[in-house]
């Protein structure tokens, strides 16, 4: 598993809206969030190369393409640490680490929050709950 498919996990794991046969690969992630409408989620770089500072959020139909997109970015969510903008550096393909501040499980809940909030708008609700409420998500 690679650096970002940690990440990605670590953000997403226990999501109660992304569907159970999400798959991961590489920076991003798929999952289905309704009969034809797909959530992709990846990293990346809004200025300087390497150096991701957000996550994309697509949301698709499979058929007719985009429907609509969000980027979010690291800083707006969780604010400035030990005086940068969170970002994830990619010195190389085998030295990849948060930049001078590593995200804490607040941080993670605060992205997840946010980019879930935002797949909701788009999701079927059957796709992740069932009648009793019962979440039927997570990966």
């Amino acid at each position: 598993m690679t650096f970002f498919e940690k990440e990605l996990m670590t953000i997403f794991g226990d999501s109660e809206v992304l569907s159970a046969d999400t798959v991961s690969s590489g920076k991003m992630l798929i999952s289905k969030i309704g009969k034809d409408i797909r959530a992709k989620i990846y990293f990346t770089t809004t200025s300087v190369a390497d150096n991701y500072d957000a996550l994309m959020v697509k949301i698709i139909n499979r058929r007719d393409g985009v429907i609509d997109e969000q980027r979010f970015n690291f800083v707006e969510l969780l604010g400035i640490k030990n005086e940068v903008a969170p970002h994830i550096w990619q010195c190389s393909i085998n030295k990849i680490d948060w930049y001078r501040y590593k995200p804490t499980d607040s941080d993670y809940e605060k992205i997840q929050s946010a980019v879930e909030g935002y797949i909701e708008m788009f999701a079927d609700e059957d796709m992740y709950m069932d009648i009793g409420g019962q979440s039927m998500g997570g990966m």
